[in-house]
């Protein structure tokens, strides 16, 4: 372990007037720390209210590596199955939807410059979502609809409560922000919890028909708008917009204007609607037309995304970024060939075993994993670490993530993801097991990794200098 005596992360005077969401640089528009990851202590959020989301996520991610070898062959043979149905909302309510709220109840006041708005409430937060998702996991694990009925109402209840406090935040920056224009990572916000409402929404009419069947032949189609409300909606609306404050702040992005990415956010939209308009009136030329807004969007984020690397300041890739590249690779092919299944109706159960390891994992879990080896990092450095610079030795803060390990989870990853993947398509049970065990090992060991973070290190008194020698040679 490295240290070094630090200077304090400044919490303020350290942001740049970024550009708005018309586009152009504008000195009126809303500002956002661009600095490096100074931006992180805005906001006022304290440590309590992120930290249990995002550690139970990383959580979340090491129980769906540990469960995919067991229920792969399971959903092979039908995608429907309920063990394979438990596996699915372990990684998309208690990995990926636990750490996004997390997150954005700390990013939100960054993002909007803002105070998170109706703060009080929050403590209930955490508990009602946990235990919700809880029951809800185990009802479909088992199958007993009295879990299901229970998780699935704590779960509404969390969400509808998320969504009060975001709301009211954006709400209360929007309405402030007459003489400048909201930050582009808003909107995205904004849109992915109307997104989530929906999906809750959509959930909650399923779990209703599946006691008492009164939507006949139409559940099908809700299950078809409800995937592309929660994947492309809920979840990658929400990635591709914080990627436009995160990028900024990690790789300090300076003069990235906003006028593609306000572009990427009505096409997106467009494709997600209209994609799940078409599927709930079960229209395939609306479904086409929304497919192509889906993947133009995709491309043109992707250009986007390599445009901010470019323009970076700190020109090393971390883990972070490269995790990032490879979930956004990920996500460019994911998006043409997910719509090309849907049109051409390949509905075979291997195929879906597929496309929902590149989405869940490739593409949204890598990129979560990718951001928790820096938001993390940040919140445990400040909470511990700041109040001790220049009276003690403290750790750097990449020291708090062994970076071997990040290393070697990386490569487990996308190593073996391509190997699982190939190995559905082709219906290879045994060595489809294989690779879902070195997928489960990669993320066991990233999850470690970031939980690993909150564990202390050892700080010690920083020697008193000699003969007029400097403090920092005590180091």
């Amino acid at each position: 372990m490295k240290f070094s005596v630090q200077q304090p992360v400044p919490t303020s005077d350290a942001s740049t007037t970024r550009p708005g969401i018309g586009g152009a640089a504008n000195p009126t528009a809303a500002p956002i720390a661009t600095s490096g990851m100074s931006g992180l202590t805005r906001g006022g959020v304290p440590l309590w209210l992120p930290l249990p989301f995002l550690l139970t996520g990383a959580l979340g991610a090491a129980v769906f590596g540990t469960l995919l070898p067991f229920v792969v062959p399971q959903a092979l043979l039908a995608p429907d199955f309920p063990h394979a149905l438990a596996l699915v909302h372990t990684a998309t309510l208690g990995w990926l939807t636990m750490t996004i709220m997390g997150a954005a109840l700390q990013l939100a006041p960054v993002i909007l410059v803002s105070p998170l708005r109706a703060a009080r409430f929050a403590r209930v937060q955490y508990p009602l979502y946990v235990s919700g998702v809880a029951l809800l996991i185990a009802g479909f694990w088992t199958g007993r609809l009295p879990l299901l009925i229970a998780g699935g109402v704590l779960v509404v209840l969390a969400i509808a409560h998320y969504a009060v406090i975001l709301g009211a935040t954006l709400a209360h920056a929007r309405a402030r922000s007459t003489t400048r224009p909201l930050p582009l990572s808003a909107w995205y916000l904004a849109a992915a919890l109307a997104y989530l409402c929906v999906v809750v929404s959509l959930g909650l009419t399923a779990a209703l028909n599946f006691q008492f069947g009164f939507l006949g032949a139409g559940a099908d189609r809700l299950l078809l708008a409800h995937i592309p409300a929660g994947v492309m909606g809920w979840l990658t609306c929400t990635l591709i917009g914080v990627s436009y404050t995160l990028v900024r702040l990690f790789a300090l992005v300076h003069e990235h204007p906003d006028t593609l990415g306000r572009r990427i956010f009505v096409i997106l939209n467009a494709g997600v609607l209209g994609l799940a308009a078409g599927f709930a009136l079960g229209w395939l030329p609306l479904q086409a037309l929304a497919g192509i807004c889906l993947v133009a969007a995709v491309c043109l984020f992707a250009y986007d995304y390599q445009r901010m690397l470019k323009l970076r300041k700190r020109k090393p890739l971390d883990m972070t970024q490269r995790h990032a590249l490879a979930a956004v690779a990920c996500l460019v092919v994911l998006t043409p060939a997910a719509i090309g299944v849907a049109l051409l109706g390949w509905g075979r159960p291997p195929i879906f075993v597929a496309l929902g390891l590149v989405a869940l994992v490739g593409w949204l879990g890598q990129s979560i994993v990718g951001y928790l080896y820096k938001i993390v990092p940040f919140l445990i450095w400040q909470a511990r670490y700041g109040p001790l610079v220049g009276r003690q030795k403290v750790p750097l803060m990449r020291d708090l993530v062994h970076q071997r390990a990040a290393a070697l989870s990386f490569w487990l990853i996308n190593g073996a993801l391509p190997a699982a993947v190939i190995c559905a398509l082709l219906d290879w049970v045994v060595p489809l097991q294989i690779a879902a065990v070195l997928l489960g090992m990669g993320l066991l060991l990233a999850a470690a990794n970031v939980c690993g973070v909150v564990v202390p290190r050892t700080v010690r008194p920083v020697s008193v200098p000699t003969h007029g020698a400097p403090a920092s040679a005590a180091s």
